[in-house]
């Protein structure tokens, strides 16, 4: 094959011209234009954020964690929601569907306000997220075995990991405000935790870990 080539070429001198200004050469000018845009990007955002001002960070950050806030507040409404008249089979269910209406909305401010924001931020953002997903699923799994009696009762714990997160995400943008004096009291904020209540009764305790112990293993299987 590439005797038959190098014949073709020989025989036709002109054609290797017209291959390298026709083909090869759009080509190359195609990577190389790629090349620059690629680079071109990534300066204009180190410039962009080498030199967004202090200002501008800080109001993401204040749009993030007031969106988070939000969503610790629509927890306590979905924990309220599901205390004492979760008896039913569709209880459960519309319960979600207006927690998942209200955190959607925060969802897009948190998501459009995350760019300049330090990478320790954006783990903790994922990890409040992740127990979001866990207390969906672990809701989901409770209808399914019509356990609506203790469906409050893992809003309750989940809630105080979300709470945890969130201060972790105020302390963590408090530190980087060294131009302002600002009051942090660490065990006041903890009283987040209890924002669904305080420690709930044994029996429904101890329930409740015999449940989410058994949709461990299911997962597991």
């Amino acid at each position: 094959m590439k005797e038959i080539i190098k014949l073709i070429i020989q025989q036709n001198p002109g054609l290797s011209t017209v291959l390298f200004t026709s083909v090869l050469l759009p080509v190359a000018i195609l990577w190389l234009t790629n090349k620059h845009n690629r680079k071109l990007k990534e300066l204009e955002k180190y410039i962009d954020l080498r030199f967004k001002t202090k200002d501008d960070i800080r109001e993401q950050e204040k749009r993030v964690y007031s969106s988070l806030s939000k969503i610790l507040f629509d927890v306590q409404q979905l924990h309220v929601s599901l205390s004492g008249t979760c008896v039913d089979t569709s209880c459960i269910t519309n319960a979600l569907s207006k927690f998942d209406v209200s955190v959607s909305k925060c969802h897009d401010d948190i998501a459009n306000n995350m760019l300049y924001l330090s990478s320790d931020a954006i783990n903790l953002i994922y990890s409040f997220y992740s127990i979001i997903g866990e207390l969906k699923i672990q809701l989901q799994e409770l209808d399914k075995r019509n356990e609506y009696n203790i469906a409050h009762v893992t809003v309750y714990y989940l809630s105080q990991n979300l709470a945890n997160i969130l201060i972790e995400i105020q302390e963590l943008f408090i530190s980087h405000r060294s131009d302002l004096k600002v009051q942090f009291d660490k065990l006041r904020q903890e009283k987040m935790k209890y924002c669904c209540g305080q420690e709930l009764p044994k029996v429904l305790k101890e329930k409740y870990e015999a449940v989410r112990l058994a949709l461990i293993e299911q997962r597991l299987i």
